[in-house]
């Protein structure tokens, strides 16, 4: 026999022979037999709930009361299964939305990268105040590295696009330009090969993904040349598959996340770094020694700028700020905030969902007081009965857990398929364990949540008059009162979703309003970059693009076409203007393109002329912003600025003809900037340049004709990037289209959750009013008066529902100013 069988026969014994010896002490006081065993039990009391005291103090009762409840809640469901698949779908629409988005907080906040030391990884930058953007020069990269104490590695970098050539083949690749201590800080090793160190030229290190599509996977290609932008470099190695680079795009260009195709030398050495000259500019990460902080860090590169401003007069470092930050805290940047504003959405959802099912369990509850009744009458207490509901609340709370796994699954799928680099690390969301450990605790969480409140209200009930009713009570306003808050908080909750999911539409729409004239649905933009020998001169450069527009121009569907080179920002010249701080200097984006260009984007001429592409002189035209940030509003027509030039020499003066409307070509989501326009055949950039093409009808129909005509001037350049250009910027806002994406998905799932709970909650009431609403129509009154009656009673629950959410909606729109546009 078992030790717990034999404790229950002995305690079975001893209740019996207590009993026994206080009916014989009765009988010989004189009472007859049967009255002196009944006068023994009465004095005794409940022996079931003397049973239930004594299991008590034994340890494995806990256990056993949860599997007793645990049993008892699953033949209720199985005899309520509609109920049952109501809650669980709910619980899994609010569990799995909230696992789904920890996930991605999980992914993009808490996971550390996989580089070895990651802890000790920081992002160093000067903050350009006059530009608003991280630059760092090479100059200073160098000085870091050879004067720093405070770093063991230092890695500077830099991507853009490649031409790659490997005999007839040619195409565009991405590839990172990275100095030697790039390898050791990742931490990763070739699969093929070997990779670069200090002072290695002209090499090259593949992808896995490139290795694999532009080289068959072909282990030979290892040693062989192939050329970069007609320059013959040697693939040394190639990476492995599970190699990514984790480190910030670049901000200086506007550049677009890109999977990094391949890696070469970034050649950056004192010898090549002279101060007070022309400079490149790199982003850089760099490792800490151990146990240094970054708060020492900083002041050592602080004072390094220090003393090179005062060894070198051309230097100023009076307007910039020096950044040391975490590398995690660069990488996730302004994601942090939005990722927690949409964990608290989503939170509200299961709020709302949670609020629902307490509803249900009140309505349902008032079924049970019967129940209840009887089992409190045979000696249950309300401690144990609190316990049972909140075990049958677990139950369902774990189903709809399980559920919500499934859900946030699915979930997780569609968003890394519809956005996958909207959020930087985005990509590596995945259900882990800690994923599983939270969506466990989420579910514990709601069954408290949802369990507790019916729970006591039933174990504080007055029990006794119902059992002596043996029916139900009808409904009364202190019964009906907790439906009535949750639908209220429930419609709040809801109503500040939809608020917030609207703030971010009306985002949109002002991100989206185009001035008139310019149709980015009807542009196509496409990228060519010169390389090789045959196009290293200017005139040749010259001479491609515009052959090139004469056969765009003529392919049937074009109704205009133009090239812009990639734009370059830098500080405005005016001529007689007085002579400012570097900090204070006015600045604009310096655009070089062909005469064509402006009617292909639909830019609108506001004052002065045209330039065209034979000016006899050097000429300009700016655009509205432009003249109000930097003129004043002033008439700019005939004032003179300088324009960016080769060489170190002082750029020629240039004329401004005109004044064009403002233009949003490659972020939807920024200002308009002072933006300064030269014609192309007189400036320097040539190399590479965005084809603009303002088709008639679809641009996409017209593409193939398109790449086809500039092709065949020469089959060596490749064309690459070609799509409209609403697409291009549409991809610019993707971190907003996310963040309303979920958000809109959060709000109309509190919505429709909000609705279902206001019908539930007034189908109850009504239900339990039936007695008092056959009593008021037996008195008289009509139809009429019933139904408004029962609106007057939903309307109000709604109304106060409706002021609560909108007083709480006034603070939103500060908390989630960083979601805005406008």
């Amino acid at each position: 026999m078992s030790l717990r069988r034999r404790m229950e026969s002995d305690l079975d014994r001893d209740i019996r022979d207590h009993i026994e010896r206080e009916t014989q002490d009765n009988i010989e006081r004189g009472m007859p037999p049967e009255e002196a065993r009944s006068a023994a039990l009465r004095k005794f009391g409940n022996i079931l709930r003397v049973k239930e005291d004594t299991h008590a103090v034994w340890r494995w009762v806990w256990a056993e009361r949860m599997l007793q409840d645990t049993r008892h809640g699953l033949r209720g469901l199985r005899r309520n299964p509609v109920f049952a698949a109501v809650v669980i779908l709910t619980l899994a629409l609010g569990i799995g939305l909230n696992t789904a988005v920890f996930s991605a907080v999980n992914a993009v906040l808490m996971a550390p990268l996989s580089y070895p030391h990651p802890e000790r990884l920081v992002w160093l930058a000067n903050y350009n105040k006059q530009f608003k953007v991280e630059l760092v020069e090479t100059t200073d990269f160098v000085d870091w590295r050879a004067q720093s104490q405070s770093f063991d590695k230092m890695v500077a970098y830099d991507y853009s696009d490649h031409t790659l050539a490997h005999g007839s083949d040619a195409g565009r690749a991405t590839v990172a330009e990275v100095s030697g201590d790039f390898w050791p800080v990742t931490g990763v090793k070739p699969a093929h090969g070997r990779l670069f160190a200090h002072g290695d030229e002209d090499v090259i290190v593949l992808s896995h993904s490139l290795f694999q599509r532009r080289f068959g996977a072909d282990p030979g290609i290892i040693g062989k040349t192939v050329t970069l932008d007609g320059h013959p470099v040697t693939v040394a190695g190639v990476l492995p598959e599970s190699f990514r680079f984790l480190l910030p795009t670049p901000e200086r260009a506007n550049i677009q996340p890109k999977e990094i195709e391949a890696y070469a030398p970034a050649g950056i050495t004192p010898a090549n770094t002279v101060r007070c000259r022309s400079r490149g500019i790199v982003d850089v990460v760099a490792r800490l020694k151990p146990g240094v902080a970054i708060e020492r860090a900083r002041g050592e590169l602080e004072a390094i700028q220090d003393r090179i401003a005062r060894q070198n007069p051309c230097i100023s470092y009076t307007h910039v700020q020096l950044r040391v930050l975490p590398l995690q805290e660069k990488l996730v940047g302004n994601a942090r905030q939005a990722l927690l504003i949409l964990m608290g959405a989503v939170a509200f959802v299961l709020l709302i969902a949670c609020a629902n099912i307490a509803g249900l369990l009140l309505a349902r509850a008032a079924t049970r007081r019967r129940e209840v009744a009887i089992r409190a009458a045979v000696g249950a207490g309300q401690a144990r009965m609190v316990a049972q509901f909140l075990c049958e609340g677990m139950v369902l709370a774990l189903a709809g857990g399980a559920a919500g796994l499934l859900f946030a699954r699915g979930a997780i799928a569609l968003l890394l398929r519809l956005e996958p680099r909207a959020i930087p690390r985005l990509e590596g969301t995945a259900m882990d364990g800690r994923v599983l450990a939270f969506t466990l605790l989420l579910s514990v969480a709601s069954a408290l949540l949802f369990g507790l409140g019916p729970a006591i209200a039933l174990a504080r009930a007055n029990l006794h008059e119902e059992l002596k009713e043996g029916r139900m009570k009808p409904a009364n306003a202190f019964r009906l009162r907790p439906q009535a808050f949750l639908v209220a908080a429930e419609l709040a909750i809801a109503l500040v979703l939809t608020m917030g999911a609207g703030l971010m539409v009306k985002s949109l729409w002002r991100m989206n309003a185009h001035p008139a004239g310019f149709r980015p649905e009807s542009i196509l933009v496409m990228k060519v970059s010169l390389s090789g020998p045959a196009y290293r001169s200017v005139p040749k450069q010259v001479a491609y693009f515009q052959e090139a527009l004469s056969r765009v121009s003529r392919t049937p569907g074009v109704v205009a076409a133009g090239t812009v080179f990639s734009p370059v920002r830098g500080v405005v010249e005016l001529e007689d203007a007085p002579l400012l701080p570097p900090g204070q200097m006015p600045h604009a984006v310096f655009y070089s393109t062909s005469s064509g260009y402006f009617r292909a984007l639909g830019i609108r001429l506001l004052a002065g002329r045209w330039m065209t592409d034979n000016e006899p002189s050097a000429v300009v035209v700016v655009n509205e912003s432009f003249v109000r940030q930097n003129l004043s509003g002033a008439n700019p027509l005939g004032k003179r600025l300088r324009v960016p030039g080769p060489g170190t020499g002082t750029p020629p003066l240039a004329e401004i003809v005109g004044v064009v409307s403002d233009v949003k070509y490659s972020k939807l989501d920024a200002e308009p900037s002072p933006e300064i326009y030269f014609p192309d055949f007189q400036s320097f950039f040539h190399g590479a340049n965005d084809v603009v093409v303002l088709a008639s009808g679809d641009p996409l129909s017209v593409a193939p004709s398109v790449r086809r005509a500039i092709w065949d001037i020469d089959r060596s350049q490749p064309i690459f990037d070609w799509q409209t250009l609403e697409h291009a910027l549409s991809n610019s806002i993707a971190p907003r289209r996310f963040n309303l994406m979920l958000l809109g998905s959060f709000a109309g799932s509190a919505l429709l959750l909000a609705l279902i709970g206001i019908y539930g909650a007034m189908s109850y009431a009504v239900t339990q009013r039936t007695h008092e609403i056959g009593i008021r129509m037996a008195l008289g009154a009509r139809r009429g008066d019933v139904v408004r009656m029962v609106v007057r009673q939903g309307m109000t629950v709604a109304l106060s529902g409706i002021l609560a959410g909108s007083a709480a909606a006034l603070g939103l729109t500060r908390l989630m100013a960083t979601l805005l546009y406008d």
